[in-house]
């Protein structure tokens, strides 16, 4: 059942997040999904869309690279580094961040929750935004 899981997230990393594919929202989430991150809660599908789009919108280079997985019942731990270059008005400027981290929850091979925490203060700072 881990490598099953691990498979899940490996998926969602590469080829929902780093490729930017929205068409496989269906497949990964949950419907009910409640994903919580620094900067919101998105619940649904429609929130984890929005999870991307916010993130792919001034970013649309970003990348996230594993650094380290863990399972354990129907719980994921993953460590990721966040890069990108911001296209917004802080055009050019690029980040990596790294050290980020994600608890989710696996139900019946799909993402049912997630608890992510990154950084927010280190993103800014590299964006010039704050001192």
């Amino acid at each position: 059942m881990s490598e099953q899981n691990k498979a899940v997230i490996r998926r969602l990393f590469e080829d929902h997040w780093n490729a930017k594919n929205e068409a496989l929202l269906s497949d990964l989430f949950a419907p009910t999904v409640s994903l919580s991150t620094p900067d919101n809660v998105y619940t649904g599908l429609k929130g984890a869309l929005s999870l991307l789009k916010s993130y792919a919108t001034p970013f649309p280079d970003f990348h996230l690279a594993i650094e380290e997985m863990i399972t354990e019942a129907d719980k994921v731990v993953v460590r990721w580094t966040f890069t990108g270059t911001h296209s917004g008005p802080l055009v050019g400027k690029q980040v990596n961040v790294p050290n980020c981290i994600a608890i989710y929850r696996i139900v019946d091979g799909k993402i049912g929750g997630g608890t992510m925490a990154w950084n927010k203060y280190e993103l800014l700072r590299q964006l010039g935004v704050v001192g």
